[in-house]
């Protein structure tokens, strides 16, 4: 209980010290409404940098002020950084060093090791007959889902949705979803028994 109260009582003292953070990058959303997210990646980027226990609170305070839904009980390490508002990151969390997060949907107590990247979808920067004939390219962003208690190794990059309770393989890359209680490893990522 008295844990419970030192980590509640932290999380306020974050949510104070990046005040000024939250209020200018919900004055952006109120003006711009929701289509520049300049504020958004500029204070991330600036959080992203903040060093031990003390960066930890005050990147969950500010994600957790400024995002869709994230947690108080997550954590974000050193060089961690969401690259959008529109995330969902649950209870548990545990967001390695230099990892970034497109648009995820993160379920409890999920292992993030350092380096992944979770990238919105295959074709968020267009689908590839789309930049041989040089059109206009349309970007296409997806919600990539992350179920509860899995673990993901370093290195990894994620374009598919994983399922609950799974193991992703160091420096694996998930092109197709993964199914609940699965073991995928390698490049691409590839459905193993262990």
């Amino acid at each position: 209980m008295i844990r419970y109260i030192f980590k509640r009582f932290f999380f306020i003292l974050g949510v104070l010290a990046v005040f000024p953070l939250i209020l200018l990058t919900w004055l952006d959303i109120i003006i711009f409404h929701k289509n520049q997210g300049r504020i958004f990646s500029a204070c991330a980027e600036i959080l992203s940098i903040c060093p031990t226990i003390v960066g930890i609170y005050l990147r969950k305070a500010y994600y957790w002020a400024v995002c869709t839904n994230v947690s108080p009980d997550a954590h974000f390490l050193l060089g961690s950084m969401l690259t959008h508002r529109e995330n969902v990151i649950r209870s548990g969390v545990a967001i390695g060093y230099h990892t970034f997060i497109g648009y995820a949907d993160i379920g409890e107590n999920v292992l993030l090791g350092a380096r992944c990247s979770i990238i919105s979808g295959k074709y968020q920067h267009g689908r590839p007959g789309q930049r041989v004939k040089q059109e206009e390219i349309e970007e296409e962003h997806e919600v990539i889902h992350i179920g509860k208690n899995s673990w993901i190794g370093q290195d990894v990059v994620i374009l598919a949705n994983i399922g609950k309770n799974c193991t992703v393989g160091a420096g694996s890359v998930v092109l197709k979803d993964v199914a609940d209680n699965t073991t995928v490893l390698g490049n691409p990522a590839r459905k193993v028994n262990i």
